[in-house]
């Protein structure tokens, strides 16, 4: 990670609520700004402030509610983000009273924004950080981008989440319509690579938006029933089924995160932008399963597959690579 100088400053800091990659992913930067002596303030919803507190027990905490965005594999996307644009409208209006109210509170010097578009302040400055510049879209990609793009301009920098050599996020992470100044701060990444024994032939790991999350982790429960393999479950939602061959991590922190990847042979999840950067820096082989309708999901699918990430259409697909 390459992130610009920063110190002494009070930062505020919230990132949204579509999945929990924009949450972790900003782990690495949190940490660098405590490091150059800065007091942050984080806001978010309820789950994100007790993530962020587990990870950083002293750091200030505001409650701010996210976008609320729902999708299911199993309807129209398009029509579903249409039928949430009142919603993400007004949460974006109201992202500018509570931002406002905060500079007043903290004396806020700098504000830094993963993804939500109204995260910002014309008198303080307002970084937008994100990987998502360019979107793929079957339909209509150019008119989105341009629509989106207006929105990133009126702050004054964005932080690119990928490394321009690398590119990861393919066109993605492509600057087309950027009219302001724009840095790239590489693979952002919380874990280390640690050498230790492998306790677990496959690590799943559940997240995303609901109700898709609590759909995944019921597919998958259902698959790796009865398996004489060994499975260990990280999860955002509860379970509510006990299977002897696989043990569960509800919520789990970044350390214990990080001893469960390097302890697992292969890694099986969703392929968020996020999961793939992790993966990548811990060189770790994965099965992917796009999100149907996730249209992100869907090109880093055809973009990125390689002899380390074996890209697969459903979670039904699994059963026979566990056979």
């Amino acid at each position: 990670m390459r992130l610009p100088n920063t110190s002494n400053k009070t930062v505020l800091i919230s990132v949204l609520d579509w999945g929990f990659g924009h949450v972790t992913r900003c782990i690495p930067i949190i940490q660098s700004l405590i490091q150059s002596n800065n007091i942050i303030v984080f806001a978010g919803n309820e789950k994100q402030i007790s993530f962020i507190e587990k990870e950083f027990p002293t750091i200030k905490t505001e409650y701010l509610e996210g976008y609320n965005i729902e999708l299911s594999s199993k309807q129209n996307t398009y029509f579903q983000i249409i039928g949430q644009v009142f919603k993400i409208t007004r949460a974006i209006k109201s992202e500018n009273a509570f931002v406002k109210n905060m500079i007043s509170k903290y004396s806020i010097d700098l504000i830094l924004s993963d993804n939500r578009y109204g995260f910002r302040h014309s008198a303080v400055k307002s970084i937008f950080i994100s990987h998502q510049l360019n979107l793929y879209l079957p339909t209509f990609s150019d008119s989105v981008n341009k629509m989106l793009s207006k929105m990133i301009n009126q702050f004054n920098e964005v932080w690119i989440a990928d490394d321009e050599v690398i590119n990861l996020a393919g066109q993605l992470s492509n600057p087309l319509y950027l009219e302001i100044p724009h840095k790239y701060l590489g693979l952002l990444s919380r874990f280390k690579m640690n050498k230790t024994s492998i306790k677990y032939d496959y690590l799943i790991i559940v997240s995303g938006p609901n109700p898709e999350n609590s759909l995944f982790l019921a597919d998958i429960e259902t698959l790796v029933c009865n398996s004489v393999l060994k499975f260990a479950i990280v999860s955002t939602v509860q379970s509510t089924s006990e299977l002897n061959e696989v043990d569960y991590f509800y919520n789990s922190t970044t350390m214990e995160l990080n001893a469960l990847l390097n302890s697992s042979g292969v890694v099986i999840s969703k392929s968020g932008y996020t999961t793939l950067m992790e993966l990548s820096v811990l060189n770790k082989k994965a099965i992917l399963i796009p999100t149907k309708g996730q249209f992100e999901q869907e090109y880093l699918a055809r973009y990125i597959e390689n002899d380390s990430f074996r890209f697969i259409k459903n979670s039904a697909e699994i059963k026979n690579l566990l056979a």
